[in-house]
Formats: structure tokens, sequence, C-alpha cells
């Protein structure tokens, strides 16, 4: 132990002597890019670990880290990360409260703004920005198409509307659904319609709609948009026409 002056800058005495062996310098270098990538990864929680440990690296000559220790770091920053959410849930209902209950939190906001949108009854949930939405009055072309694979847990398929504006295929919502029934079709776009009106005072509407051959798909899309015109996707009538080959 040592003693010090009151303001800690100078040692007059020092008590005992310190037998341990030093401490390598790989060793301290990996615990202050640890401990500097943890805090990081909580204060920007949606940039990615590889990018935060690149800009790390960047600060200070670290000439003593090797690969493994990289993979370290970002385990911890995983870690660090998973304290500041709920534990993963169990089941469907769970998703929903969960998301329910930390939807208005700032580490599911982006940019500061609410785009995680859940109907009171719990039929799916929406992925969608106010910017977005305004964006989809200006347009007149959309592209509605689900997929089963990529669908996260406890949901049947991840359904995403595409706009078409300027030459360009812009994606504006995502929702996660629960089975493919034609009246949750219904529920979905009734619910884009008063969300659109909600966020910006507009009634939003779809003049021509390109999607596959799914018939409950095209009778609810009709229910909620009478004078829509529908065209069907080459695609997915090529699929259709290989399956009654094969």
């Amino acid at each position: 132990s040592i003693l010090t002056d009151s303001e800690k800058k100078t040692i007059i005495e020092r008590l005992g002597k310190h037998n341990h062996s030093n401490i390598p310098k790989s060793t301290i270098e990996r615990q202050v890019v640890r401990e500097n990538c943890k805090r990081k990864a909580v204060d920007s929680i949606s940039t990615k670990p590889n990018k935060i440990i690149r800009t790390e690296l960047l600060t200070d000559n670290y000439s003593n880290l090797c690969h493994k220790d990289f993979t370290t770091v970002r385990k911890c920053m995983y870690t660090e990360r998973r304290k500041y959410y709920p534990q993963f849930p169990k089941s469907l209902d769970e998703v929903y409260t969960q998301l329910k209950e930390n939807q208005n939190e700032n580490s599911l906001m982006f940019k500061g703004e609410k785009f995680i949108h859940i109907p009171d009854n719990q039929l799916f949930i929406c992925l969608t920005t106010a910017q977005n939405i305004e964006f989809m009055t200006t347009c007149t072309d959309f592209f509605g198409d689900g997929t089963f694979e990529y669908a996260p847990k406890y949901f049947l398929q991840l359904y995403t509307i595409h706009c078409f504006k300027n030459g360009h295929y812009v994606p504006v919502i995502y929702f996660f659904l629960n089975d493919k029934l034609k009246k949750t079709y219904i529920n979905m776009w009734k619910f884009i319609v008063a969300l659109c009106f909600k966020l910006t005072k507009k009634v939003l509407t779809i003049t021509n709609l390109h999607m596959d051959f799914e018939r409950g798909a095209h009778e609810a899309v009709k229910e909620v948009f009478p004078d829509i015109n529908i065209v069907g996707c080459r695609f997915h009538l090529g699929q259709a026409w290989w399956r009654k080959v094969t």
C-alpha cells in the first residue's frame, strides 16, 4: 500500500512490497478494448459490434491483440446489450406483451421515432414509420408479398409492402402475421388505412397492387379498396404452373 498527499499526486510512504508478476500488455489492452466496446454497445444499440470494434481500434495502437480477443469482445458486447432487454419470449402472447410494454422505449425506436405498431386485438405486428406512411400517400403502385422462410419465431409469415417511385422499389411496411387467412389480410389493410390517417391525416389510396395469386389476399384487398387494380406476378404464376407440371 502507499500513502499520498491530499491531492493524490505525490507518494509520501510505501508500505509492504508487491511481489506479483507484471500483467501482460495484451491482457491490459484486451480489458481496455472490452470495457470501451461494451459501453459503446449500450450507448449505440443499433450499431453492429464489428463496427464498434473497428472504430475503437482506430483510437489507439492496440498491437498485442489477436483474432480470439475480438471474438471474446464481441460476445461480451452482445451479453451487455441483453441486460437492457427482457428475456426471449417463450410464446406468442409473451411476444405481444413484451413489445407492447417496451414499444416506446428508446431502444425500440428508429431515430427517436416509434416504428412498432400493435393493434389492440393483437392480430399481428406492424413495423413502419410516419415518414414511410407519408411516402406511401405519394405513390400509386404497390407490391405486396409474404415469405415464410424468414418469419420470426411464433409467426407464420413476414409480409412486406413496397412502393414503386421514380424507378425504385422502396420497402415501406413489414408485418408479422400469425396466419394467411382472408380475415387477417382484411384487418392488415384496414390497419394500414387507419394508421395512415392517424399519422398523416390523409386517406390512403392504392391504384395498382402487384401480388401473387393467393385468392384470400385478392379478396381481402378488394374489400378494403374496391376500385383497386390487382396485377398478378409472373414469377409466382410460373411457380404455380411448374407445381402443376411436376
